[in-house]
């Protein structure tokens, strides 16, 4: 049995209510919950501990899917962090002002300055709290793609978010928090004591009386419809890091953005979503040992820059494609196997070999080669100014692949403050309506810094959780 199905498996409770009766349309479960999380991502496990722990409150959650397989689950598990060590209180306020400067570098000064220093500040305590879940790290963070500096931890090359969902999974069942599976919610309507959450699971309606809801049902990437409504060249022909080969699912469909929008939510920076050259011919997920060049075997491109920088170069490029070439010294992700499977990414016992597959010229590829190398050595490149290389590609064999743009992450959604409370058009918050993780919008900007979408997620997850639960 594959981990993913028995995690899922391992979570199911079922649910609570009257039997089903021999009526054609038998009545709809009901149940009372205090805290009503949608969306069993990292940040919806998250909350939901959060809530509970808070105080003596009633949490469950709902996943409209059969298993917990969101894009945590299959992120590759950049953990960004600033951790404050006792007796280095200098060298943390110069961390946390870096991490800060390059959230806003990367969003373009669009993220609200408020909930990016929260994020930064929380962000120790965030990696804290999964090492007290059972979470354990490699000792040394890595530069993720985007990243700019070696500032994000991670648990392995394999495994990723995986660690990070096992770990929140587990003291959920451990706190007796129900967590329902195949539940799609359809609505969630204000009520006189807070809200109407419906829905049906199993081909049976269920409704919620909660009173209080929190969102957190992720992006919108795998929602064509709506992401080309703010983004024209997203169709479905440009498919998501969720879903690269289109033979799979993506279960981002931005459920919470449409019923907070219904509620009355303010909506910010829906057009940012970031696409990243990541699904196709790249093998290593941390930036320091491979190369991009174009068709014509040339280098075009800083491999360090932000994310937002190489997607938009990228997307100048004649095909939107390029080559991304590594040896056998990097350390590998794990779609290593399926890409070379799928012959995405071929092997070579030579450079000039690669040459060949790529159908570039040998001898200006090896001087390409050649120089790219003696940067490496030197820590300086002249060219395109990257200061990060973690070794020379000249170990057999050695790997390449066509890259091209995948949608990988939604910078927009709702609206929050510094309390994770929803925030209407008006400016005022919708009372008792909270949200976490990648539904939310306005802090990230125009661009997310590589390595923060997990701490984004347990940090305002646990303020969601423990603003829910202060508000009952």
């Amino acid at each position: 049995m594959k981990r993913r199905n028995l995690l899922g498996l391992l979570s199911v409770i079922p649910f609570a209510g009257p039997a089903l009766s021999s009526t054609a349309e038998p009545p709809a479960e009901e149940w009372s919950s205090d805290v009503c999380v949608i969306g069993a991502g990292l940040a919806g496990l998250t909350a939901a501990i959060a809530a509970k722990t808070s105080g003596s409150v009633n949490a469950c959650v709902l996943e409209k899917e059969s298993l917990l397989e969101g894009h945590s689950t299959i992120s590759t598990g950049y953990f960004s962090a600033v951790r404050h060590m006792p007796g280095h209180d200098a060298e943390y306020r110069a961390a946390v002002d870096s991490m800060i400067a390059d959230m806003e570098k990367t969003g373009k000064g669009l993220g609200n300055p408020e909930l990016i220093r929260i994020l930064v500040e929380h962000s120790g305590a965030a990696y804290d709290w999964m090492t007290s879940l059972g979470v354990t790290w490699l000792p040394d963070p890595y530069e993720a793609l985007g990243g700019l500096v070696p500032r994000s931890y991670l648990t392995s090359f394999v495994n990723g978010g995986y660690d990070y969902i096992f770990a929140v999974n587990r003291r959920l069942r451990e706190l007796r928090i129900p967590l329902y599976f195949g539940a799609e919610v359809t609505r969630v309507t204000p009520t006189d004591s807070g809200f109407l959450v419906s829905g049906s699971r199993l081909k049976k309606k269920f409704l919620v009386h909660a009173k209080t809801v929190i969102l957190a049902t992720g992006g919108y990437t795998g929602n064509v419809a709506l992401r080309s409504k703010y983004d024209p060249r997203l169709t479905s022909e440009i498919t998501s890091t969720a879903n690269p080969y289109g033979d799979g699912l993506d279960t981002a469909t931005g459920d919470g953005i449409i019923f907070g929008e219904s509620l009355g939510a303010e909506l910010l920076d829906m057009d940012k979503i970031l696409t990243i050259p990541f699904s196709g011919g790249r093998l290593t997920n941390y930036v320091g040992a491979d190369v991009y060049l174009d068709e014509s075997g040339h280098r075009f491109v800083n491999e360090q820059a932000p994310m937002e920088t190489i997607s938009q170069t990228v997307w100048k490029l004649p095909h939107h494609r390029f080559w991304v070439v590594t040896d056998a010294a990097s350390a590998k992700g794990a779609s290593r196997s399926v890409k070379l499977l799928r012959g995405i990414v071929k092997t070579a016992d030579s450079l000039e070999e690669v040459a060949l597959g790529m159908r570039v010229d040998p001898k200006e590829f090896l001087q390409t080669m050649d120089r790219y190398n003696s940067y490496a050595r030197a820590h300086q490149d002249p060219e395109f100014g990257r200061t990060l290389f973690t070794q020379e590609i000249k170990k057999p064999p050695f790997y390449y692949g066509l890259e091209r743009p995948f949608v990988h992450f939604c910078n927009g959604g709702l609206k929050i403050d510094t309390h994770a409370r929803v925030i209407k058009t008006d400016g005022t918050p919708i009372p008792g309506l909270y949200a976490a993780g990648e539904v939310t919008g306005g802090i990230h900007g125009a661009g997310r810094l590589g390595g923060c979408s997990l701490p984004d997620c347990v940090v305002f997850g646990r303020i969601a959780g423990e603003s829910a639960a202060k508000a009952l």
